[in-house]
């Protein structure tokens, strides 16, 4: 099981819950005779329904729950010694491995750590153990509320007992059963709260194992990665770098910057939080980049903001889709069905896409993992040395030719020659076709070992015919670059989502324009469409 998994299987409990509620509300209807509804009599006996559900409930959800609960600890056990394993391996990728490690092997502190790890463990167990008694309590409190409101409603003259149970069940079904409270007042439903917890619970064992490596070799100080979309409370810290005095023992005897701990408590890695860190390795690393533009910390804003709508959206569609399955009036569940539809079809960032298909669109994305921007070029241009390395003299001269060819001019270089034949907007050339081949089969002995987000900026709209999803074929070559503010400035920006096995190459070393980072994608690639806006794609690559 993973975080996702347990939150599906909340779900799940949560969905067969309610219908089993319904079910019965709806098999024991009350009988209708001439002096109206017997109220009397349908209350006791779905009271005496009631005490089935509860005991029926107890018995088939005990079990499940046990096994969900059975595999929290390997999850983040697992998440620990999957950091411990990460760190190392950016460790001597970036100082080799013939440093050695020259930390202070305490180990007192490991066996801190350990004692932190269980006790994250018990808790989460522990508290997971809670809200599971919670929500079954919370159904039979709502199944005994509704036996006596639906008297109620009926007596207020809403008409027939489907009405009645309907408009009694309504705040109930709306809702869902929300049985977790977070210290704000909020509430929540426990498939939320699960996903939030493990996912939490399990960065935070993450995080340990990596400072236990970042110990044992004396790396004390952090830089906070510079993402895309980063969260506004974790914000002020990204980009800048942080004494580790949380999971790797440093202390303020390791530079003037920042505590970790003090980040912390200012809100960086709140629940739920997205941001992470790497290992700053002074005179070695790339420079921090601290500094936001006016124009992206107001995307950062407007992503925020189209984010927290996407969610709203979501929430919606999932109240009414409640609403309409179990609602038991026909014309209510027809309403209610109707704006589900309305809500699925939310035109935000999303276009005409219901918010199941936006977030399936963004589902291959989940786990994509970037090199840092600030890490991104060091470890491109270490890894490749051994790939140009393998390539004959002949590949290497068709690469250079691709960047720059003596005598060229606008617009006809040899690059625009080449690529312009490949898409079939120029006739077949025998000496070009002999290019591109020997150009696909260098860039095809490399392998990309790592997810990597590439920028490229043009002109024209080259995909104005292509909507959210869509999947197609580039023909010729697409050049990129692995640094933002290194792609040419145009007027339509391209980012691209290239997973780790992509066919691409980086050629700084071999390019006429090393300052560009081009990253070199290599013909026939399959791309799907992840989103537009305005002059905004995002592309990812299929591999």
């Amino acid at each position: 099981m993973n975080d996702y998994d347990i939150q599906e299987a909340f779900k799940r409990i949560e969905d067969e819950l309610i219908a089993s509620m319904m079910r019965n509300m709806q098999r024991h209807r009350a009988e209708e005779t001439k002096e109206g509804i017997e109220w009397g009599m349908w209350q006791a006996e779905q009271l005496r329904a009631l005490e089935e559900y509860r005991k029926r409930n107890a018995k088939k959800y005990n079990g499940q729950f046990e096994e969900i609960n059975s595999s929290i600890p390997a999850i983040i056990s697992e998440s620990r010694k999957r950091g411990y394993l990460d760190q190392e391996a950016h460790i001597l990728e970036t100082i080799g491995q013939t440093s050695g490690g020259s930390g202070d092997i305490d180990g007192a502190f490991f066996k801190i750590n350990d004692r932190k790890m269980n006790a994250l463990i018990d808790a989460t167990v522990s508290d997971m153990d809670s809200a599971e008694t919670a929500m079954l309590r919370r159904a039979n409190d709502q199944y005994r509320k509704t036996i006596f409101n639906a008297q109620v409603y009926a007596n207020s003259g809403v008409g027939t007992y489907e009405k009645a149970v309907d408009m009694a069940t309504k705040d109930f079904l709306a809702a869902g059963i929300q049985c977790i409270q977070y210290k704000n007042g909020s509430m929540h439903r426990i498939e939320e709260y699960a996903g939030m917890a493990i996912r939490t619970a399990s960065k935070r064992a993450y995080l340990t194992g990596e400072g236990e490596k970042r110990k044992e070799w004396g790396c004390h100080l952090v830089i906070m990665n510079k993402r895309g979309n980063p969260c506004p409370k974790c914000l002020p810290f990204v980009g800048k770098i942080l004494i580790d005095d949380v999971w790797s023992g440093g202390s303020s005897k390791d530079g003037s910057y920042p505590l970790m701990s003090s980040a912390m408590a200012a809100g960086l890695y709140h629940p739920n939080c997205k941001d992470g860190h790497t290992t700053y390795f002074p005179g070695i690393s790339t420079p921090p980049d601290d500094k936001f533009s006016k124009k992206e910390i107001k995307q950062v804003e407007e992503d925020y903001k189209d984010d927290q709508k996407q969610q709203y959206a979501k929430r919606q569609e999932e109240k009414f889709g409640r609403l309409a399955n179990y609602s038991l009036d026909p014309m209510n569940k027809k309403v209610y069905a109707s704006r589900q539809e309305q809500w699925k079809h939310v035109r935000m960032r999303t276009g005409n896409k219901s918010s199941q298909e936006y977030a399936e669109s963004k589902r291959p994305l989940a786990n994509f993992m970037a090199l840092p921007q600030n890490r991104v070029v060091d470890v491109l241009r270490k890894e490749s040395a051994s790939w140009i390395e393998s390539l004959s003299g002949k590949e290497k001269h068709a690469i250079e030719k691709y960047t720059y060819n003596s005598g060229d001019r606008k617009p006809d270089r040899f690059f625009e020659r080449l690529n312009g034949m490949l898409r079939g907007d120029r006739p077949e050339d025998t000496a070009l076709a002999e290019y591109a081949r020997t150009l696909s089969v260098a860039i095809q002995k490399n392998e990309l070992r790592h997810d990597v987000i590439c920028y490229r900026n043009v002109d024209l709209d080259l995909y104005s015919d292509l909507t959210d999803g869509d999947i197609f074929k580039e023909k010729q070559f697409i050049s990129t670059s692995v640094v933002k503010k290194a792609a040419l400035d145009k007027k339509y920006k391209v980012t691209i989502y290239a997973p780790k096995g992509s066919k691409c190459a980086y050629i700084e070393k071999l390019s006429k324009y090393p300052k560009q980072r081009e990253l070199l994608l290599d013909k026939d690639s399959l791309f799907k469409v992840i989103s537009k806006k305005e002059n905004e794609i995002e592309l990812q690559v299929i591999i």
